[in-house]
């Protein structure tokens, strides 16, 4: 049995602190020895859960206080409830690490911060993570105000690195696991750890955001790793039949996509009105409409710069810049179609990222400010939604974005340029890495159409992504994040937190299962160092449903999205997909 050390810094952030700890303690129950360890203020200056409370270095220190105190009574609560063995990393933080942390930030550089390394561990780098999301950056050019805050991020970084360290060569743990391996502390303890000879493992809820609390990922490294991982077993489910209930799931996510109703959806919300989005836009009657969906640069950028994403050795374009103005020219030449760009809404100020503007936003509008009569920009201040696009598009073009698997599941024919850049398989689009190859790609897209086994096939990858891919945690986790109870229950509730302000917590806790549904396959995960839990042994009761019972079930979840889509006869009136969706649903 393995001795499993839990590094949980963010104790307040309880939709990762609870799931955590439902696998902390199924490694305990499985017979393994279970080392937690939580913050106690040591990362005060600039941390996740000050981030996710809007709050900076600046900040009143009475606000900031209070975050850590919030923070400091759920690790308590989590020891208390759970059992754990354990204590705080401020215990483990000597003066000297203080000392010697506030020294190499002092000395620490704009210009030398990407070199800066301790023990071959990239301390400077790993920094940057938060900083670079948090301001949409595509560069190294910080303000100072940024600057102050990526100071108290690397002293943070440093003294996880220093402390850490000392615990694990002391404890000699087997294995690590954090929630959320790209984060700056959590990335340094798997350093630390990987140059210990210890394997590291990480926990994230699940991607199907009507389930997203019910599922976990557990697996080797962080998000980026376990995506190449699953794509890379795609071949062995290419060919699984889905059941029922899992297609089911998998639609459940697309409708939270096309409701908006989620804080982790970009796109608006999909009207389901009766507007003519071609007319809006200028499209001719006869002409056939592409819409290119960009990707924002700031993810990829950061997850390159901590060196999480290896960069890619070379794609057609070098920029979204160069390819968007390749189409133009050739749209320029072709009065049959008929462009729209769509700029993706996270390089904009949103609910997520507050009014942060993306650099590569303003190098955009410059690039196209002179478009031809059959071209036009769809802005985020324009309010419409991907799925109201989905509606009248005759060919989605895909940058890196998840809307190429988001529009080929609606069965839209969808074309990519940098196959290598994607987190799903790039079988299930057109594929074009040449100039050549990319134009007549995207005629034989419009050639080929609507596809009901294009749907098929990307729902099966779903199913890997969203099913055989996670975990359920659904017997001890049930609610649906976002989910409103019934008046009275949300009076009651607020009531009882005022009286107990860790009374929802507390709940959570009680109502867990015994043992948790999954426990074998979290051991089997940790206990042989597999990658995914595509790699486990676990009973499949989907592999026994068949072609038929697949197609009729698809069939009825695309009834599904139709009306979703277009809810009234008004909306339909302009709507191209509803016919073969709702078509296709009714065959059979």
């Amino acid at each position: 049995m393995a001795k499993v050390l839990v590094f949980a810094p963010h104790s307040a952030v309880w939709v990762h602190t609870f799931p955590e700890a439902l696998v902390a303690e199924a490694l305990l129950q499985q017979g393994h020895e279970v080392l937690y360890i939580t913050c106690g203020q040591a990362l005060k200056d600039q941390c996740i859960v000050m981030h996710g409370a809007e709050l900076s270095v600046r900040s009143p220190e009475a606000q900031r206080a209070a975050v850590c105190a919030r923070c400091t009574s759920l690790a308590a609560l989590v020891r208390r409830e759970f059992g754990f063995r354990g204590w705080d990393l401020s215990q483990s933080v000597q003066e000297s690490d203080q000392l010697e942390a506030q020294r190499i930030t002092r000395e620490t550089t704009r210009e030398t911060c990407l070199q800066l390394e301790i023990d071959g561990i990239p301390a400077g780098r790993l920094a940057l993570y938060e900083l670079l999301l948090k301001y949409k950056k595509g560069n190294l050019d910080f303000t100072d105000e940024q600057w102050q805050e990526y100071r108290a991020l690397l002293k943070n970084t440093l003294l996880v690195l220093f402390a850490m360290r000392r615990i694990m060569m002391a404890e000699r743990p087997d294995r690590l696991l954090v929630y959320n391996g790209l984060y700056s502390v959590n990335r340094t303890a798997c350093m630390v750890a990987q140059g210990l000879g210890i394997p590291q493992f990480f926990l994230h809820a699940g991607g199907n955001l009507a389930h997203r609390l019910q599922t976990l990922m557990l697996g080797r490294d962080h998000t980026y790793a376990y995506f190449k991982r699953l794509i890379e077993g795609w071949p062995r489910f290419r060919g699984r039949p889905c059941s029922r209930a899992l297609l089911r799931r998998i639609t459940d996510h697309l409708l939270v996509l096309i409701s908006g109703r989620s804080y982790f959806v970009y796109s608006a919300r999909a009207a389901g009105a009766g507007v003519n989005l071609r007319a809006r836009f200028g499209v001719a009657e006869g002409q056939r409409l592409l819409v290119a969906t960009m990707s924002s640069y700031d993810e990829r950028f950061s997850g390159e710069t901590v060196g999480a994403l290896a960069p890619e050795a070379s794609t057609l374009f070098e920029r979204q810049v160069d390819w968007i103005q390749a189409l133009v020219e050739w749209v320029r030449e072709r009065p049959d179609l008929f462009l729209l760009v769509r700029v993706h809404p996270r390089e904009f100020p949103s609910r997520r990222r507050g009014g942060v503007r993306s650099e590569h936003s303003i190098l955009l509008a410059q690039a196209l400010a002179d478009l031809p009569g059959n071209a036009r920009v769809n802005w985020p201040d324009d309010h419409v939604s991907l799925y109201d696009l989905a509606n009248v598009t005759d060919v989605f073009l895909n940058a890196w974005s998840t809307a190429g698997k988001e529009m080929s599941a609606l069965g839209i024919p969808v074309v990519v340029y940098s196959p290598g850049l994607l987190f799903y398989p790039a079988d299930l689009n057109f594929v074009g890495t040449t100039r050549e190859d990319f134009f007549t790609a995207i005629s034989r897209a419009l050639e080929a159409g609507w596809s009901f086994e294009r749907a098929r096939a990307t729902f099966r990858w779903l199913a890997v992504e969203y099913g055989y891919g996670l975990l359920d945690i659904s017997d001890s986790y049930p609610d649906q994040e976002g989910a409103r109870g019934p008046v009275l229950s949300r009076a009651v509730n607020r009531l009882r937190r005022r009286i107990d302000p860790y009374y929802a917590e507390a709940r959570d806790c009680r109502r867990r299962a015994r043992a948790l549904r999954a426990a074998h396959q979290v051991d089997q995960i940790v206990a042989r160092e597999l990658t995914t839990p595509l790699d486990t042994d676990a009973d499949n009761p989907e592999a026994s449903t068949s072609f038929e019972e697949e197609t009729l079930a698809l069939r009825e979840q695309l009834g599904r999205l139709a009306q979703a889509l277009c809810p009234s006869r008004e909306a339909r009136r302009y709507s191209r997909l509803y016919d073969q969706l709702s078509t296709t649903s009714r065959q059979g």
